[in-house]
């Protein structure tokens, strides 16, 4: 088992973070938001008007800029981006953003997540936030865009692969179930609207689809290690929940978030995946150390607390609660007096720390975080006071990753922190 080494970027002006950390033969990025060097959104000149680029053309170009600066520090180049992930305040905004996306790709392009997340990013006026997964500069990986063996529509119209191979993981993209043509591919029969769930349809559909392009590198969604569900509602989870585990019989790890939206009408989920190419050395294998419930147990939902594969550790995506039934809180009546994110997050962090430990880690051997606010706009600022606390050197702080959420899987959370480590030395 190869040891993986972490090296971490400069800290970033305006998050306890570092720019981006390297975890072996991979860069995973921090948040990179569209703002300038007083930390103000970079806008179109406003007396150009509509003569002008629009607002999240002139965003996008300075994001894919910044990214291309961020893996510099490590001799990467855009040419190696595995995956980005893309947050967009408005779905409307997708087509402006794409058209930029394609100049900077136009080749090979990476795999993409994109979700609508509202006007909720942290600072005004930003239309958008994204975060990368690439190679490191001097990496012997080959890298491999996958595509549909039955249809090339992704490359048309979304200009991003189906999935990118490099070395034993495959990051996939979360496309929805869509022919890339007309709109949803599938749907209940006109006239039958008690017959099928159209959630399980979706499901089916974007998993079946994904296996014919994982079969093309040896490998299938049953060896997935790392995921997140997006879904724009959350009552769709338990159809879609099902056909998970039917795809996945040892689940990853996940975090389950709500979004405003999707990008494709209709949508009903997006599955954000990352899977195994299994070797000698890598082999997906589950545990249930330092955890203090089993969701399989106790919500008979399907997700793995931890996944190994190798060095590698996978880990679900934690809220405050100590048995996956109630969750810690601040009690109503000190509400002006005590603050509910700051101890909600002190909470959550605590428990991954146990959960890290058990499985052969810590917190300085977490490469990247990705963590969801379920209220953004009011606990952005108190979630990032307690990170601070925890991590006051963002030079031993892992990339940060902000995902601003319209609710976790029950009410009364505020917070969702999704990690992912290394084996410590």
């Amino acid at each position: 088992m190869r040891e993986i080494k972490l090296e971490r970027g400069r800290a970033e002006a305006f998050a306890p973070a570092p720019s981006a950390v390297r975890a072996g033969d991979y860069v995973y990025t921090s948040s990179i938001y569209p703002l300038d060097e007083r930390g103000h959104a970079v806008l179109p000149d406003p007396l150009a008007g509509e003569i002008g680029p629009s607002a999240v053309e002139v965003q996008a170009r300075h994001c894919f800029e910044r990214l291309k600066a961020v893996l510099g520090e490590f001799g990467g180049t855009l040419a190696g981006v595995l995956k980005i992930e893309v947050h967009l305040v408005d779905a409307a905004d997708f087509f402006e953003f794409n058209r930029v996306w394609k100049e900077y790709f136009p080749k090979e392009p990476p795999a993409r997540t994109a979700v609508e997340v509202g006007d909720t990013l942290p600072v005004p006026g930003v239309r958008l936030n994204l975060d990368a997964v690439a190679l490191a500069g001097g990496s012997e990986l080959k890298r491999e865009a996958l595509q549909d063996p039955e249809d090339n529509g992704a490359l048309i119209v979304e200009g991003a692969s189906h999935a990118v191979r490099a070395g034993n993981l495959v990051f996939c993209s979360a496309f929805p179930a869509t022919n890339f043509d007309t709109g949803l591919a599938v749907a209940r029969r006109p006239g039958f609207p008690n017959y099928g769930s159209e959630a399980e349809m979706q499901a089916e559909y974007i998993f079946s689809r994904l296996n014919r392009v994982l079969a093309q590198v040896g490998t299938s969604a049953e060896h997935a290690v790392e995921s997140q569900l997006y879904l724009p509602e959350l009552s769709h989870f338990h159809d879609v929940d099902g056909i998970w585990k039917k795809y996945m019989p040892v689940p990853p790890p996940r975090s389950s978030m709500g979004v405003t939206g999707l990008i494709l009408p209709g949508a009903i989920c997006g599955a954000n995946l990352t899977v195994l190419v299994p070797d000698a050395d890598h082999v997906k294998t589950e545990s249930h150390a330092g955890i203090r419930w089993h969701p399989t147990q106790v919500r008979k939902v399907n997700f793995s607390p931890t996944i190994k594969a190798g060095s590698w550790r996978f880990i679900a995506g934690q809220i405050p609660s100590a048995d996956f039934i109630s969750y810690f809180s601040v009690p109503e009546g000190m509400r002006n007096y005590r603050s509910d994110i700051e101890e909600q997050t002190r909470f959550t962090i605590e428990m991954l720390k146990e959960q890290l430990e058990a499985n052969e880690t810590d917190w300085a051997h977490c490469h990247h975080a990705r963590v969801y606010l379920v209220e953004p706009k009011r606990d952005y600022r108190g979630f990032m006071r307690v990170w601070k606390e925890y991590f006051p050197d963002p030079a031993k702080a892992p990339a940060l990753a902000f995902v601003p959420s319209t609710g976790i899987m029950f009410p009364g959370p505020l917070v969702e922190i999704d990690p992912t480590c290394v084996v410590r030395r």
